[in-house]
């Protein structure tokens, strides 16, 4: 299973932290996740960073390995 970590708009608009998703290419996860969550998921998606075991990523044919953990994040503000 890949774990899957969403972060402050996109686990909002989720409504969950996390979840597990069987490995497959990154598109693949991507896509599910979109049609698991809906259109606010989706767009926030689209500006988010995706992050697999600690390194970005962006190529959608990327296979995704079993036991790997994504990161989803939005950018954010804030700090002082």
């Amino acid at each position: 299973m890949v774990r899957v970590r969403l972060f402050a708009a996109l686990r909002d608009a989720a409504g969950t932290s996390e979840v597990q998703l069987t490995a497959a290419p990154l598109g693949e996860l991507l896509d599910g996740l979109r049609d698991r969550f809906g259109p606010r998921f989706t767009e926030v998606l689209g500006y988010a960073s995706v992050m697999v075991d600690g390194e970005r990523r962006t190529d959608p044919a990327a296979q995704v390995a079993d036991g790997a953990e994504v990161a989803l994040l939005p950018p954010f503000s804030g700090g002082a």
